[in-house]
């Protein structure tokens, strides 16, 4: 590239926002006019001598496709393109292989840094170690102040992720966190005093860390870099072209670098988007006391580089045309000094101006969806019309990644796979929720919930077929894990599946999902049980001796387990490390298994959430765009791009500009005497974000009147647009254009017809499909709510026990009928002498099987055992007279009806037959019993229509007999310990005709195809343990008939 002389001063230029940074700086490059405009364009080997420092390798990368258009598509060999990490994300700045040609032989000097990993290994060590510190202390001395505390290896992990922060913070600042000493008095609180004494872990431990093996930390070797790279230019001024572009200074060591640059006889720096259109008095206020102004950064640099902002000349060929500069207009006043916003109004007052603003006006769109759900489907129809025309591209900036996903997921509908470049959380990939799933199931000791989340993921197969171990899981899940979960463990499974195996043989219980089960079935899920053991054999191998082991260990275990689940028939578990998700996470876990690392010792309980706080910060970005014109970007990754739509999307304070949040180890007078930024500073880089992306060709500024049903601020740089637009008497042309009605269309896409509102579900099964038989428990179901028999028993849907149920008041009631029927069955009629011990024993007999779960030894055996001495003080007053007792005796009754033969049948808890050959019926209750009014009303009919069956002889070994009376016993073990009831009627025997005939009146109304079975909520019933009320969803008919009515 010829050398042409400089005018005087250095050579500084911008490039504004209404023209692509990189495309302009491609051009101008090719055309001769960097470093000094006018020098004549360079041939193929010049360029190559050239150099181009960038402040990300996102904008290195870019770069290469403007030089491709800038060449017209002629191939073209580029010069020297470098990263120089200006943005937190970028910080580990070069390859190793790229160091020594930037920095030069200095760089070989320069010790390396420490990877991330292993730096937050060891201050979650070194903070581990002060939280065992403290708590001796504390132990020793309970008077001792509490302090920052980690109380589990997790906990730590966080607060070391704090403590980085922090270093990364003041290392990039190049200030000393070792002149906290001097800055925090004694008469500082104790609270401070104390997070000093913390803070020494990074003042003093984590340096002495580093020296001893010869490393330094990121954020200083990269400043080291940048000082030794401008030392050796200023050194040694090269003869070929140094241009550094984009790069705003906001890391000192890169302002030193951009000083030496632009002092080089062949040297440019280029800055982005700087307010040339700002008078002067209100860039004088730019100070500072307002570190939040987008100009700030760019005028500290402009102070370092000794220059005045009127030296500042536009790259060639980027001027803005007139029909441009009202865009920059409308971008400087909108974000003018709060204390110039007076001259608004001057605005109004210039012809020229204020028409250029409303011209440009038209390509910026604001658009206020009620709700969030709507501004992602505004942008998503945005972007999908953009499409339309080709060549035409589109990208939505915006910090929430919520709405980030929500526009890739809407886009997908279309066909579109657009990611979300700032990338997806590591552990939300396919193979990062596997190893998560792993450490929840470990972690859950095993809970069925998250055991069958593992065996439901796609990459569990366990040497088997996909489909082979989805039903075999489905049938584990059925015998073991929806059952009532007795004990925990892995070992617990076993038991269960043969207790499941033995109740249905024995009929105790009759699920009807459970007799589907083919022999099959069983074998299969016994098979995937010893499968799932031999998996996990592993871990539980360390989670056996439950002492502290080595990281590495624990993470060589989740491997091991998580390569035999993912085995498929041939063995091969290849799937978990494919793709980019796969690599990514391999080499996560290959940092883990790095025994050189001195990572702390940890606990086997302890292990699965500090996994997770470790993959926690990692993210998993796709190399490549899915889609070759559209794009989501965050500001940073958007910095220095152009597209021809831009969506500024989540403009509401809070989300774009983030709230500043609070310092937790330093305030305000510390960081300022520390020489750090004010927390506001990153408003001000936001704001210069906002500023450049107003460029683009066509703009939609977008945010959701409601979050979370809460409503929401605008974002105060929209809210300063719309004042400045109303100064001047434009704020009504800050409005979605009428021809493309975003929110319009985004409700018209979810909309359906019109229809005639349906009604509530009143099935009306053919009578031939109608239950002939049902118990009395289900009559009075029945007459409570008839949707429920026509789900069980026409539509054949019973429900399944919750996954994991703890022993419930259903479990505890079969213990207590089991037990009563036992000792009445072992003593018929004369009673033993100690009643309350031997009813007791058989208890103990029945709960021996459940008794490893600790509600039944905790509560239900002591409230048995109050029960028994009530019983046994009241037993004999019972029998006295009687002839028999029967307990737990079936019985049935047939009565022809209009659809044919129906039978009721029962199983009574009780029947007593005296020596006059009348009988008493008792039910046992664990809870309240009826009221007499419900059972004479027939809302409780279980005893009348048992009295009626009974009457009837249709009870085995009991002929036809009259009925004395109907009672109930309470066996609640609480206050008091048992109770009996006997129903206050006049004649049993009347009742149980009553409840005879009303049964019959039932199945004749029922016995017509045109009667529904309708979900009904009738007073007097007690509806909370509905199990079909979900599939009825009473509720929301219940809400449409009173808002008829």
């Amino acid at each position: 590239m010829e050398a042409v002389e400089r005018r005087s001063g250095l050579n500084i230029y911008t490039i504004p926002q209404t023209t692509s940074f990189l495309d302009g700086l491609a051009n101008a490059i090719l055309a001769g006019d960097l470093p000094v405009e006018g020098g004549g364009a360079p041939d193929r080997l010049e360029l190559t001598r050239a150099t181009v420092l960038l402040p990300t390798r996102r904008a290195c990368r870019v770069i290469r496709d403007a030089f491709l258009r800038a060449s017209k598509g002629d191939a073209v060999l580029l010069p020297r393109i470098q990263p120089i990490g200006e943005v937190d994300e970028e910080a580990s700045l070069l390859e190793p292989s790229q160091e020594a040609a930037f920095a030069g032989e200095a760089a070989l000097s320069i010790p390396p840094a420490v990877s991330d990993m292993e730096r937050h290994l060891i201050l979650t060590a070194m903070v581990m170690r002060w939280s065992d510190v403290t708590n001796e202390a504390r132990r020793v001395d309970p008077n001792t102040s509490d302090s920052i505390f980690a109380a589990t290896p997790a906990q730590a992990s966080a607060l070391a992720r704090e403590l980085s922060g922090l270093m990364d913070m003041v290392e990039t600042e190049s200030a000393d966190l070792s002149e906290l000493h001097d800055i925090v008095p004694e008469i500082f609180s104790e609270h401070w005093q104390l997070t000093l004494e913390f803070l020494k872990i990074v003042t003093e431990h984590w340096p002495a860390y580093l020296r001893e093996g010869g490393l330094t930390s990121p954020m200083d070797r990269r400043n080291r870099l940048l000082l030794a790279e401008a030392a050796r230019l200023a050194a040694n001024p090269p003869a070929h072209p140094v241009i550094a572009a984009g790069i705003t200074g906001s890391i000192p060591a890169a302002a030193i670098l951009l000083k030496t640059v632009a002092h080089l006889p062949q040297g440019a720096v280029i800055l982005p988007g700087l307010d040339l259109q700002l008078d002067e008095e209100s860039w004088g206020k730019i100070t500072d006391g307002h570190p939040e102004h987008p100009q700030y950064t760019m005028k500290r640099l402009l102070d370092t580089l000794g220059a005045g902002r009127d030296e500042v000349r536009y790259v060639a060929r980027t001027a803005p045309g007139e029909a441009l500069q009202g865009r920059l207009h409308l971008v400087s006043e909108t974000l003018r000094p709060a204390e110039t916003t007076d001259l608004w109004t001057a605005v109004a007052h210039k012809p020229m101006i204020r028409s250029r603003i409303a011209e440009t006006l038209t390509s910026i769109s604001a658009i206020a969806a009620p709700s969030e759900q709507d501004e992602a489907e505004a942008v998503s129809l945005i972007m999908r019309h953009a499409v339309e025309t080709p060549g035409k591209t589109a990208a939505l900036v915006t910090p929430d990644r919520i709405l980030a996903r929500r526009v890739s997921s809407r886009l997908l509908k279309w066909g579109l796979m657009v990611d979300d470049s700032a990338g997806r959380p590591l552990s939300k990939t396919v193979p990062g929720t596997f190893l998560d799933h792993i450490a929840g199931a470990v972690n859950a000791n095993f809970a069925p919930s998250e055991l069958m989340a593992l065996l439901k993921h796609p990459l569990t197969l366990l040497g088997m077929k996909s489909g082979e171990i989805r039903a075999a899981a489905r049938t584990l899940e059925l015998v073991a894990l929806r059952r009532p979960r007795l004990e925990e463990g892995l070992a617990a499974l076993g038991p269960a599946l043969r207790r499941t195996r033995d109740e249905l043989d024995s009929r105790r219980i009759r699920t009807r999902a459970l007799q589907r089960l083919s022999e099959r079935d069983w074998t299969r899920a016994a098979d995937l049980l010893v499968r799932i053991e031999e998996a996990f054999a592993p871990w539980i191998g360390l989670i056996g001796s439950g002492e502290k082991r080595p990281l590495q260990d624990y993470a060589a275990a989740h491997i091991a387990v998580a390569e035999t689940l993912a085995q498929n028939g041939e063995g091969e578990s290849d799937a978990i490390w494919s793709g980019e998700a796969g690599e990514t996470i391999a080499i996560f876990l290959t940092g883990l298994l790095d025994r050189a690392t001195p990572a702390p010792d940890i606990a086997p309980a302890h292990y699965p959430d500090f996994y997770r706080s470790l993959v926690q910060g990692v993210a998993l970005r796709a190399q490549t765009p899915v889609h070759p014109r559209l794009f989501i970007w965050g500001p940073l990754e958007a910095r220095l791009q152009h597209t021809d739509i831009v969506i500024l999307g989540g403009l509401n304070e809070g989300t774009w500009p983030q709230a500043v949040d609070a310092d937790p180890w330093l305030n305000r007078p510390m960081r300022q005497e520390l020489g750090l930024p004010a927390p506001e500073q990153h408003i001000g880089h936001s704001a210069q974000d906002f500023g450049q992306l107003l460029g683009a060709s066509e703009v939609f500024l977008t945010r959701a009147a409601k979050v979370g049903g809460v409503p929401t601020v605008a974002s105060r740089w929209l809210l300063r647009m719309e004042a400045f637009l109303n100064g001047i008497g434009l704020q009504q042309d800050l409005s979605t254009p009428q021809e493309t009605p975003w929110l319009g269309w985004a409700r018209a896409r979810d909309n359906i017809e019109a229809r005639e509102r349906a009604e509530a579900p009143a099935p009306c099964p053919p009578v031939a499909t109608r239950p002939r038989r049902l118990s009395v428990t289900e009559i009075e179901t029945w007459i409570k709510n008839p949707y429920a028999i026509f789900a069980r028993h026409i539509l054949r849907l019973e429900p399944l026990p919750e996954l994991g149920a703890e022993p419930d008041a259903a479990l505890r009631g079969r213990i207590i009928h089991q037990a009563l029927h036992r000792f009445t069955t072992r003593y018929p009629l004369e009673l033993p002498n100690n009643v309350a011990e031997e009813l007791l024993a058989i208890a103990d007999e029945i709960m021996a099987e459940f008794s490893a779960h600790a509600r039944v030894a905790a509560f239900w055996r002591p409230r048995f055992e109050r029960f028994s001495h009530w019983f046994a003080a009241t037993e004999g007053a019972r029998r006295k007279g009687m002839a028999k007792i029967a307990t737990e005796i079936s019985g049935a009754l047939e009565f022809d009806a209009p659809g044919g033969e129906f039978v009721l049948i029962a199983r009574a808890d009780r029947i007593d037959l005296d020596e006059s050959g009348q009988i008493i019926i008792y039910d046992y209750k664990t809870g309240a019993f009826p009221s007499d009014s419900a059972v004479k009303s027939l809302r409780a009919p279980q005893l009348p229509l048992e009295a009626a069956i009974a009457h009837a002889g249709g009870f085995e070994g009991l002929n036809g007999h009259l009925i004395a009376n109907l009672g109930y016993i309470s066996a609640s073990g609480g206050e008091p310990a048992g109770k009996q009831h006997m129903v206050k009627i006049s004649s049993a025997d009347d009742i149980a005709e009553f409840a005879l005939a009303g049964l019959k009146s039932l199945v004749a109304l029922y016995d017509d195809s045109a009667v529904p079975y309708r979900a009904a909520r009738r007073p007097g019933f007690d509806y909370r343990f509905d199990d079909y009320d979900h599939l009825a969803r009473t509720e929301e008919w219940a809400v449409l008939a009173v808002a008829e009515g």
